[in-house]
């Protein structure tokens, strides 16, 4: 069975280890791609959530990998910058909409 794995900073990491998620924190893109290239050579995870502002740029080791493999699906987040918080259903209809390009009315 595929788990789930996240991949943040430290302002973040916390409420992801509440959920029991397997969560590694890393400060710039270096380790971030390290990290990210270490979790894929792996195959223990399914899903990797990241960090959008750490994941500028995923790594050439990456891409190859994700080019042979249909797991893991790596998943940018964004990260809360303060500010107006939307609802819910925004933020998913927003998520879904970045993702596949169409509007998807959630029910």
């Amino acid at each position: 069975m595929n788990r789930l794995a996240v991949i943040t900073d430290s302002a973040t990491a916390t409420g992801f280890r509440m959920a029991g998620v397997d969560t590694f924190e890393v400060a710039d893109n270096a380790q971030f791609q390290c990290k990210l290239a270490e979790l894929v050579a792996t195959g223990d995870y399914g899903l990797i959530a990241v960090n959008q502002d750490l994941a500028s740029d995923l790594g050439e080791e990456v891409h190859r990998a994700m080019k042979t493999r249909a797991l893991p699906v790596i998943l940018p987040f964004p990260v809360p910058k303060g500010g107006t918080v939307e609802s819910g259903e925004a933020y998913l209809n927003k998520l879904v909409k970045d993702a596949i390009g169409f509007y998807v009315k959630l029910k």
